[in-house]
């Protein structure tokens, strides 16, 4: 039955086009990779590159003190950093520590600036500015040495790439076959169900990537110290490996497959109906 639906001709116009994007620019990502040496050709450049590294999500935790003293005693070896807690029964040592007029200190006290427009300051109209939740989900870009590491991390950008031209091109045709014929069959059947089971196998894969790497890395510590003063080491922020995976993508998975399923269920019925009569 051909049926004149302008939505579906231009869905699958914009389907095309989407998949020969999506072949270029996997195209293009495969020749930085591959035929370039750092990603860099004139004023074109790539992201992800063997040189340069491949992300890998991490879980960031900050440690902000209220206030952060360096010290440093000239009668003795006595040195150090030292923060200010929320808690105040943890901040006897701090209190000592601001308290002795033998030490050299350097006090690193937070402050706040809050603007609106652009550059007006409207810092006085607001009290008591505070991070509720210092920890949030990002993305590091790191570059193993290891082979296997490195290829794993290569095999999860890539894998990315091919699951969005593998869904394109089942779009593509999904909507070229509406287009010219706007019923349901086997074939659209299955073409729905194969984008379910991509989205769920792309799933499976970057979590076991995930625990792979966590092998290989668990956490990144970053440090701020004085050079000029012993054990002046202090700990502001730990990125935290995290098993990579997405609910929502895999939830939409899962629906596609039943609905494929539903709507195969469906079209054996109208045959068999179709057939009795």
């Amino acid at each position: 039955m051909r049926k004149d639906n302008k939505l579906v001709r231009v869905i699958y116009i914009i389907s095309r086009l989407g998949y020969r994007f999506t072949q270029l620019f996997i195209l293009s990502a495969i020749f930085f990779e591959f035929f370039t040496l750092n990603g860099e050709i004139g004023n074109f450049t790539t992201s992800a590159h063997n040189s340069k590294g491949y992300p890998i999500k991490a879980r960031i935790q900050l440690n902000i003190p209220d206030t952060l003293i360096i010290y440093k005693s000239n009668f003795s070896s006595s040195a150090g950093v030292i923060s200010k807690t929320d808690y105040k029964k943890y901040n006897k040592d701090f209190n000592k520590i601001k308290k002795d007029n033998r030490l050299d200190k350097t006090f690193q006290i937070n402050n706040f600036a809050i603007y609106k427009d652009g550059f007006n300051d409207v810092s006085k109209e607001i009290d008591n500015v505070k991070i509720q939740d210092q920890d949030s989900e990002i993305n590091i870009v790191i570059n193993p040495k290891d082979v296997f590491f490195k290829s794993i991390l290569m095999l999860k950008s890539y894998l990315a790439l091919a699951l969005l031209l593998f869904i394109a091109y089942q779009c593509m045709h999904l909507f070229k076959q509406l287009n010219k014929n706007f019923v349901f069959d086997k074939q659209l059947n299955r073409r729905i169900q194969n984008i379910g089971f991509s989205l769920i196998l792309f799933q499976a894969v970057k979590m076991i990537v995930s625990i792979i790497s966590m092998q290989y890395l668990s956490r990144i510590d970053y440090h701020h110290y004085i050079p000029s003063i012993d054990n002046s080491d202090f700990r502001f922020m730990n990125l935290q490996i995290e098993v990579e995976y997405n609910l929502e993508t895999l939830f939409l998975g899962l629906c596609l497959v039943v609905l494929a399923k539903l709507l195969g269920y469906g079209y054996n019925l109208q045959n068999e109906n179709e057939l009795t009569i």
